[in-house]
């Protein structure tokens, strides 16, 4: 019997919208079924009163023409644009009050920082210059490496093949950094969510790099851009998204993928199916049975850590006067951003915690997530999991007093800091934990990133889109890296790869 579907994508977040959308515009017929009630994943908008708040994404690289994001709406013919942050300074890094702003262009960069600390412009051109170097290889390299390309790698790809499990920590050593600068240029850490001594050097490169080729925030805001990929999906024949239908089981018969029973008793089948969802997930969705041994170990895997979040609504106050504008802040409390992960995570100690603060209002002027003259404090930090499950454990009241306390202690920072008397001018406040990224995102242990971008995470072999089973394939922050432009890019190549199946 003829599948209903030609393709079924389970999960909307950024990978499979991108996939999904490709596939509907080529004429196929395409299912995307979602647990949430909002589409989206991490990039979702949720209503609370007359504001309304993106789940966990602030800014996008990719945007520019030409590149992943751009390509992807053009394609589809979706009509969304985007407002640059400051290039001048699109990230501010603040270090016990001391601020810096990082610019486009690592030359402008370096010789910003080389102008503020002269005593260190050896080990800041020789850091740019090996970032520089990095970046250049990346950028061409082969998605399909020929016998030639393998060949001549050592001579092509030296820096990528001397630094692949490097940290970022183990580069400032060799440099002997400075301890401030080692802060500023991990400054954006939370984009990742590991201190420099975790982190893999060649993951963080990408980052860097990625943003400091333009920073962006849709015009109209997150919940825009994803309503109109949405929109462009539904308006192709024969093509569904079914939201608050959680996937229960994934049959697997024949090693092909039969059909996806949900939570609710409802059946579903198509020819090929994507899976959004992470691949440890998946894999436990179908059945472990099904896979080679050798598989289920590559989704073994150290998950990245989870984070705080809060949501505010501010009124009768212009936080233009504050230090905010279009652009983040991203707050330390001193240099030793090793020893700050360590005490939010490994020690649980959230007294005196980094700090990412975004103004989605002030990036761009359209309206639409906020009540007129009202603006919106996006507040994000590292949390870990398991402190808050034993929170919960310990009953309701336990976990909403380890959420009260975390909350004053960083509005408590943020009066002390930056907007003195901000309390007395919040309309609403909302509290997200790690518990609640996995309850409405689906992330396992909340995670933000997927798997934990560490060298041994990062580096060959990892999680790919196929998998063991015929017509099963992955797409997500893990088969593929995270970010919104990440993902995109990862839907774009699965489609790619889909098409060349299928011819």
């Amino acid at each position: 019997m003829d599948a209903t579907y030609d393709d079924l994508v389970i999960g909307t977040g950024m990978a499979g919208l991108t996939v999904g959308a490709l596939l509907a515009h080529a004429g196929r017929r395409v299912l995307l079924v979602e647990a949430h009630e909002y589409p989206g994943g991490y990039a979702h908008s949720f209503p609370m009163g007359k504001y309304r708040f993106c789940a966990q994404v602030h800014y996008v690289f990719g945007c520019g023409e030409g590149e992943p994001v751009h390509r992807f709406l053009e394609t589809i013919g979706a009509d969304v644009r985007f407002r640059r942050l400051d290039p001048e300074g699109f990230d501010h890094i603040v270090i016990d009050r001391e601020r810096y702003r990082i610019p486009t262009g690592f030359s402008k960069f370096r010789d910003r920082l080389i102008h503020r600390f002269p005593t260190a412009a050896r080990p800041l051109r020789r850091y740019f210059d090996v970032l520089s170097a990095i970046r250049e290889e990346i950028g061409r390299l082969p998605e399909h490496p020929s016998l030639t390309d393998l060949a001549t790698a050592p001579f092509r790809f030296r820096h990528l093949l001397r630094y692949r499990n490097w940290t970022l920590q183990r580069l400032y050593d060799e440099l002997e950094m400075p301890p401030r600068l080692q802060a500023v240029l991990a400054g954006q850490s939370g984009d990742y969510l590991l201190p420099p001594e975790r982190v893999s050097l060649l993951l963080h490169v990408s980052l860097v790099s990625s943003y400091d080729s333009g920073a962006y925030y849709p015009e109209n805001h997150f919940s825009q851009f994803v309503d109109a990929i949405v929109g462009r999906i539904l308006s192709h024949p024969g093509c569904q998204i079914l939201y608050s239908n959680e996937i229960s089981r994934i049959v697997v018969e024949r090693g092909r993928v039969d059909r996806v029973e949900t939570t609710t008793g409802n059946i579903h089948r198509a020819r090929c199916y994507i899976s959004n969802l992470d691949p440890a997930k998946t894999v436990a969705l179908a059945g472990a049975e099904q896979f080679p041994s050798d598989y289920t170990r590559k989704v073994r895997y150290e998950y990245s850590c989870s984070t705080f979040t809060m949501y505010l609504g501010v009124r009768n106050c212009d936080l233009r006067d504050h230090g905010f504008g279009s652009f983040n802040v991203w707050r330390y409390p001193h240099d030793d951003i090793n020893r700050i992960y360590r005490d939010q995570l490994g020690r649980h100690d959230l007294s005196n915690p980094w700090l990412f603060l975004a103004t989605p209002t002030l990036h761009t002027d359209a309206p639409g997530i906020a009540p007129p003259g009202h603006q919106i404090l996006e507040v994000a930090t590292s949390s870990d999991y398991a402190h808050f499950e034993e929170a919960r454990a310990r009953g309701r009241r336990a976990y909403n007093d380890e959420k009260t306390k975390v909350r004053n202690t960083i509005l408590d920072i943020l009066e002390a800091e930056f907007v003195p008397g901000l309390r007395k001018n919040l309309a609403m406040r909302v509290v997200g934990t790690p518990l609640t990224n996995e309850h409405f995102c689906w992330a396992p242990r909340g995670n933000s990133y997927g798997a934990a971008l560490t060298p041994e995470n990062t580096r060959w072999p990892r999680v790919d889109f196929e998998t063991p089973i015929e017509n099963l394939f992955l797409v997500n922050a893990t088969a593929g890296y995270p970010s919104v432009g990440a993902t995109v890019a990862s839907g774009m190549r699965l489609f790619e790869r889909l098409g060349r199946s299928a011819s």
